[in-house]
């Protein structure tokens, strides 16, 4: 019966250790692009979503990291990642909200403007 007194803890972790590692990738994604792609397909510049993913990724996967590792057990481990649940819901949400806009919206725009349109990831 612990586990389901703690289920909704479990999911948000589940939800924010799956967010994390999105979150570097859409970074890394835009730091491979090229500048000229973001304006030419009407969106932010380069330097702008490199600053939003970054944010988000600092957010999302190092602020929990180093609570991570500040409390070595496996539930500080749960609570570090536990996104909408954990100290700075607001930021995280903001990253998570910041990430799926770029990956949904940006990232198919400015790789389908260099050519790599069939590119999936």
């Amino acid at each position: 019966m612990d586990v389901l007194a703690h289920l909704d803890n479990y999911v948000l972790f589940l939800i924010g250790i799956v967010a994390a590692p999105v979150s570097a990738y859409a970074f890394v994604h835009a730091l491979r692009q090229r500048s000229d792609a973001f304006p030419a397909v009407g969106k932010l510049t380069k330097n702008a979503w490199l600053g939003i993913t970054g944010a988000s990724t600092f957010f999302m996967l190092v602020i929990p990291l180093l609570t991570a590792l500040s409390s070595a057990s496996v539930w500080g481990l749960i609570i570090a990642f536990q996104g909408p649940g954990g100290p700075m819901t607001l930021f995280w949400l903001a990253g998570l909200v910041a990430t799926m806009v770029y990956l949904v919206d940006v990232k198919p725009a400015v790789v389908g403007v260099q050519g790599g349109g069939g590119q999936r990831w």
